[in-house]
């Protein structure tokens, strides 16, 4: 508790903490607990907002009704067609956000430090994210899940989300820093060479995929268009 505590006041004292005495049992214990908040809260947005309201309803995003509206009607009958296939998966990979940010981000951080010649073992590195991990999704996800998909307290809830992830960026760079024994000029060069090789490109790749298959279905016209 007085590493979380830590963690959550002063990054920098809380991660050499982490780094000297945490445990792996606590680790994933707290990224358990934090699996339990995203499941339920991915549950309420799944029985409180259709799918079809993601798309066309008061709730969805600036970049999705762009997306809608430059599509066209045949184009946008494809997509929606798309995403009620999908909405079931989606709902399943945010459920299991927390458990992706742990593995992913302790790996993708090991693996962005090995391409800048800095070899450590991977398990503290694995320990000390799923610290952060389990301190900082829960307090997102908990706020979705007490705030709700709707109306102002919606968007209370992803201001909290946002700044819990910006926090959890804090912690992580604060780790880099400590744990590979590295300026902060280059813990930042690391946590950007992670996230852009491990996450913006392959979420790229998948959009891009997305893509064809959408442009394949309207050449053969597997969706027929509205009426």
């Amino acid at each position: 508790m007085t590493q979380l505590l830590l963690l959550a006041r002063d990054p920098r004292t809380g991660v050499a903490a982490v780094l000297a005495s945490g445990r792996a049992t606590v680790a994933i214990a707290l990224v358990a607990f934090a699996e339990v908040l995203a499941g339920l809260s991915a549950l309420r947005f799944a029985r409180e907002i259709p799918v079809e309201q993601v798309m066309f309803g008061e709730t969805r995003s600036g970049p999705v009704a762009i997306l809608i509206g430059s599509l066209g009607r045949e184009l946008t009958a494809i997509v929606l067609h798309l995403f009620q296939q999908a909405w079931d998966g989606i709902i399943v990979a945010s459920a299991l956000g927390p458990l992706f940010i742990w593995l992913l981000g302790a790996t993708a951080i090991h693996a962005s430090a090995r391409l800048n010649g800095i070899r450590r073992p991977l398990g503290p590195m694995f320990i000390l994210h799923g610290y952060a991990t389990g301190l900082m999704r829960p307090v997102a996800d908990g706020a979705a899940l007490l705030l709700g998909p709707r109306g102002p307290g919606a968007a209370l809830a992803q201001l909290v989300g946002a700044l819990a992830i910006v926090w959890l960026g804090v912690i992580v760079w604060h780790g880099i820093r400590t744990y590979y024994g590295v300026t902060g000029g280059k813990a930042l060069t690391i946590l950007v060479m992670a996230l852009v090789l491990f996450y913006v490109v392959p979420l790229a790749l998948i959009v891009a995929a997305v893509v064809a298959l959408i442009v394949a279905a309207f050449v053969l016209e597997y969706v027929p268009a509205p009426r």
